[in-house]
């Protein structure tokens, strides 16, 4: 098997092959891989037998570690439906030795959530286990399927849609970009002393690039926004890359009211809707997954891991 450094060359080609991969996402687009290279050493490779393209993989260099990925939500193999387990032994085997010639020994590997595989694609973490890989660390991610029955809705939850309703709040997508990440900044900060992983010139630039895959919805009162979701889609998964109320908007329940907003608008069209983790480590924010369990979602998991070889 041929393993080749992705260069510009390859663009066309590594993007159609995600495109078709049983477990691709618009996030792995070099457009979007590219918005912030000058944060990453980009060490991405495409995998080659007899001629053709048979996996690839978005990665970085970090410290003699080669990384898939610290950059995105989440990275790993993105392979089509001819993958195989003995295929991708054969991918990881020429993965082995391409890093050793680049005296790189060590792999950090953070998968991607089977929610997110269009068809089964479990066989890179197999192969990960059988070449004795350690998983350091399992994310809890919050997850509502969307083409499955409704789980119900807690108490407190249908109490809010429903004052939600008596102040005439309205949802929609808008473009209100700078507005929307200037209340996430506030509230991250306020929270957790933290600042968005975008700034709103980035959102602006990466919702312009992939107009269809990232949408920012509103709810208002009197066309004055209260907060929103920005949302990431791909393939059958709605992810909710932000999420965020001013004070007024927490006030009149304005979240609960969003949030079922949009689950009844791709209800039918897609399969799940993702809230992602509420993780840091081996701490869960409980008052955080309460509350995305009051809507109606359940556990899934995110595993990440670290393989060693000399």
């Amino acid at each position: 098997m041929l393993v080749l450094p992705y260069n510009a060359a390859h663009e066309m080609e590594w993007d159609a092959f995600v495109e078709k991969a049983k477990n691709g996402h618009f996030m792995f687009k070099r457009r979007y891989m590219e918005y912030h290279k000058h944060r990453f050493q980009d060490a991405s490779l495409l995998f080659f037998k007899n001629q053709k393209l048979m996996a690839i993989l978005p990665a970085h260099l970090e410290e003699g570690c080669l990384s898939s990925h610290k950059g995105l939500t989440f990275g790993g193999i993105l392979c089509d439906a001819a993958m195989t387990f003995s295929l991708m032994r054969e991918v990881f085997d020429a993965l082995k030795h391409f890093l050793k010639e680049q005296k790189v020994c060590t792999i950090f590997y953070k998968a991607i959530p089977s929610c997110y595989h269009q068809i089964p694609a479990c066989e890179d973490v197999a192969v990960l286990t059988q070449l004795g890989s350690e998983m350091v660390e399992r994310d809890l991610i919050s997850v509502i399927n969307l083409s499955a029955p409704p789980v119900e809705y807690y108490r407190g939850v249908k109490w809010s849609i429903k004052k939600a309703h008596t102040h005439r709040l309205q949802v929609r997508e808008c473009q209100e970009w700078e507005g929307f990440m200037g209340i996430m900044k506030d509230l991250l900060q306020e929270k957790y002393g933290l600042q968005p992983a975008h700034s709103p010139a980035e959102m602006i630039k990466l919702a312009t690039l992939f107009p269809e895959n990232i949408l920012l919805y509103g709810v208002y009162q009197n066309e004055k926004l209260l907060g929103g979701a920005v949302l990431y889609i791909s393939g059958q998964v709605v992810h909710a890359q932000y999420l965020g109320m001013t004070p007024e908007g927490k006030k009149l329940r304005a979240l609960p009211f969003l949030l079922d907003s949009i689950f009844n608008k791709f209800r039918g069209t897609k399969h799940f809707f993702s809230f992602g983790s509420s993780q840091d480590g081996t701490y869960i924010n409980e008052s955080l997954y309460y509350f995305k369990e009051s809507m109606g979602a359940r556990a899934m998991l995110q595993e990440q891991y670290l393989l060693s070889f000399n």
